[in-house]
């Protein structure tokens, strides 16, 4: 299977899964009801959040593909420049070795009609026959013929081997341009993958587009629930006063004393408050987590974080759930999350876990975030560690 048919499956399911997931807010009569809502919401959110992690993966393997790409194109385009000099050098080349060979034919046959022409006192009126005819004995003879002999030779050899140099040249010409073609065959190949490669993170992008605009959906259904749940906690709370003052009239008591109701509610300081900016308050005051965790200390640092967001790798569905800005986008003064066993630069986060941190500073153009952390791994468990991590998108960030 192809990789974009491969990648384009994979988008596809994702939205699908998104899309199962109602983006209708939905109401509650009691506070039982509710608070099963907003669990089954917060579920939602938290699958969200891994399927933006997952789109988040593809569209950076994406990029480094791409940046490769773009480099082996460059590459090409340079060696077929390399190849268009070296095929015009031996065109040139070849043009000076075609001159040579005209230039040395007409010599030799300048040479030939000289040797033929008649003279005054020629005996035979060829030069060769008379240069013989006129040799002293046989020995003058045979030195005579070697010497012609070795000068047609000569001027054969000469002219030969400006025509083998010419043939030579014409055979690297040919290998050059053979090899151009196939630089231009192999660019071609290359500019295509990366059209492909660009149309598969287009989809990537979009899919997280999707999904963030589903955990905003999500955060809407989650106010509207917990609207709903704080009415019927008070509905109930009123029932339930009102039933105890009603059982202790009838019982004809002397001093009826109010029934004290405690408000259910999802977090342990009572019924939930909205801010103003859409952010459910909840139970933030202290620090409910162990001494010595990453959680105890970023909840030390940001005390706006909730006090029972979980693990470290929980709180990015937990924040969100809670209507905080949760995405990919690092910021300083923004809480970053790890999943388990993501890496933290050089060392993983527990697989069960995952790890927290506070943002101290955001480097754009290096793409790293310098964070300080709590941890039992630490020298210094109640922190702050101070670290630099690069490759910032890859990680989750809660906004204040």
């Amino acid at each position: 299977m192809s990789l974009k048919k491969t990648i384009t499956t994979t988008i596809a399911l994702g939205l699908l899964t998104a899309s199962v997931l109602s983006t209708n807010v939905v109401s509650a009569a009691t506070s039982s009801e509710a608070q099963e809502a907003i669990t089954a919401n917060k579920n939602a959110t938290n699958d969200l959040l891994k399927q933006i992690e997952s789109a988040n993966t593809e569209v950076i393997g994406l990029d480094q593909k791409i940046s490769t790409n773009a480099s082996k194109i460059a590459d090409q385009e340079a060696a077929i420049t390399k190849a268009n000099n070296q095929i015009e050098s031996l065109s040139d080349q070849i043009t000076d070795a075609q001159k040579e060979v005209s230039k040395r034919t007409v010599v030799l046959k300048k040479q030939l009609v000289t040797l033929q022409e008649k003279s005054g006192d020629a005996v035979s009126g060829n030069v060769y026959v008379d240069f013989l005819l006129n040799s002293n004995d046989l020995s003058d003879l045979v030195s005579r013929s070697f010497t012609i002999n070795k000068l047609n030779q000569a001027s054969k050899e000469a002219l030969d081997d400006v025509n083998s140099a010419k043939a030579k040249l014409s055979g690297l010409k040919t290998e050059q341009e053979n090899t151009k073609a196939s630089l231009v065959a192999t660019k071609t190949d290359l500019e295509k993958q990366k059209a492909n490669l660009e149309s598969l993170k287009s989809e990537a992008d979009q899919k997280q587009t999707a999904l963030s605009q589903k955990i905003n959906d999500n955060k809407d259904e989650l106010t509207a629930l917990q609207a709903d749940f704080d009415k019927a906690s008070t509905e109930e709370a009123d029932a339930a006063a009102k039933k105890a003052a009603d059982d202790a009239n009838n019982a004809k008591k002397d001093t009826p004393q109010p029934t004290s109701i405690d408000t259910p509610s999802d977090n342990k300081g009572g019924t939930s408050v909205f801010g103003g900016n859409g952010k459910v308050a909840g139970n933030s005051a202290g620090n409910s987590y162990a001494w010595g965790q990453c959680t105890w200390y970023v909840k030390s640092v940001a005390p706006w974080a909730g006090n029972n967001w979980g693990n470290g790798a929980q709180w990015g569905a937990s924040a969100a759930a809670a209507g905080f800005t949760v995405n990919h986008i690092p910021a300083a003064g923004a809480i970053v999350s790890f999943a388990g066993g993501q890496m933290v630069g050089s060392w993983a986060a527990d697989g069960a876990y995952g790890h927290v941190g506070y943002v101290q500073s955001y480097n754009a153009a290096a793409g790293t975030i310098t964070i300080t952390q709590g941890g039992m791994g630490f020298s210094n468990p109640a922190g702050p560690n101070t670290q630099t991590i690069s490759n910032a998108g890859a990680f989750t960030y809660i906004h204040n």
